[in-house]
């Protein structure tokens, strides 16, 4: 387990010291907001459309590995909706608590994946997040129209139509997964030029999106959130990774395929659900609070989830 925590240190490193530079305003003040707008519209996009363009589809675990990852979502989304609903929870933080169980942190995902697995187990996260990130996002944004209505938390009518263009067409992330996996089927990659430019574009990404990511952890946002933090930390800790675990077993799906499918299990919930929380009427102070709590417990976690996972496929 030493090396294990020796390959995620430098992640948490990166975490830690982009929440640093938040602390100290260094470099300046609205510094780390524009580099987050940066990695999310540009280096990101350009990581995964750089390694969805490589990805060998032909595979035959491929199937396995999709039908895996979208059990456990279900599975988790399942456990919150019980617990939401035997303890008559409000809607505004039922909506918050489901993000908190079934969302995850891509770029931690993709950092560690990279950091402990290499060049292969990151081709492979990126793939889990191909399929997960547009799921999360219909999924989401279909239940959270069904529990809070039409009205946002500012008063603002949504329509389904716009806010699934909003999270599809208009989502950068999923935008580069499509582009890069159609030119990849269609045998036009890579591509001169546009693939080198995109290649040395992704190299800059993960590092600084770490440190944007570290950048966004607000101590100050958490409060007493008692047993709603308790209950969608365990489905996004416990429930997600145990449905993995239980169907690669199912699926006879072994090796590294299955170390990196469990590792999205084991990250805290995407900083992006606070503004989705803001716009469709969920209890966005007790999102940042979710974000900021997981954030600091997957740092103990982390490395003794892994080893586990490790100890249990081999």
């Amino acid at each position: 387990m030493f090396s294990i925590s020796l390959s995620i240190l430098p992640v948490f490193a990166l975490l830690m010291a982009g929440a640093l530079c938040q602390r100290l305003r260094f470099p300046a003040d609205g510094f780390w907001g524009s580099v987050d707008k940066l990695t999310y519209w540009v280096l990101f996009p350009a990581l995964l459309f750089n390694k969805t363009s490589q990805i060998d589809f032909s595979n035959d675990m491929l199937p396995k590995y999709t039908i895996i990852l979208l059990l456990a979502l279900a599975i988790s989304a399942v456990f919150v909706f019980i617990c939401t609903g035997l303890a008559k929870t409000p809607a505004p933080i039922a909506s918050s608590m489901l993000q908190a169980g079934i969302r995850f942190n891509t770029f931690i995902v993709l950092a560690l994946a990279a950091s402990v697995y290499g060049d292969d187990g990151l081709a492979l996260a990126v793939l889990g997040a191909s399929v997960l990130i547009p799921s999360i996002n219909v999924f989401l944004v279909v239940s959270m129209m069904l529990m809070h209505g039409p009205r946002s938390s500012s008063g603002r009518v949504n329509s389904l139509p716009r806010l699934l263009s909003g999270a599809l067409i208009r989502n950068p992330l999923i935008v580069a997964i499509v582009v890069g996996s159609s030119l990849n089927l269609l045998g036009w990659t890579p591509m001169v030029f546009i693939s080198d430019v995109v290649s040395m574009l992704s190299q800059a990404a993960l590092p600084m999106v770490l440190l944007a990511v570290g950048a966004s952890v607000r101590l100050e946002a958490i409060r007493s959130v008692g047993m709603t933090f308790v209950l969608s930390s365990i489905a996004r800790f416990l429930i997600f990774p145990l449905s993995i675990l239980g169907a690669c077993w199912w699926f006879n799906l072994t090796g590294l395929p299955a170390l990196v499918a469990v590792l999205f299990g084991f990250v805290p919930t995407a900083t992006s659900a606070y503004a989705l929380a803001r716009q469709l009427g969920g209890d966005a102070e007790r999102m940042a609070a979710y974000i900021t709590m997981q954030t600091i417990l997957s740092i103990i976690s982390l490395p003794i989830c892994i080893w586990l996972s490790q100890l249990y496929f081999s």
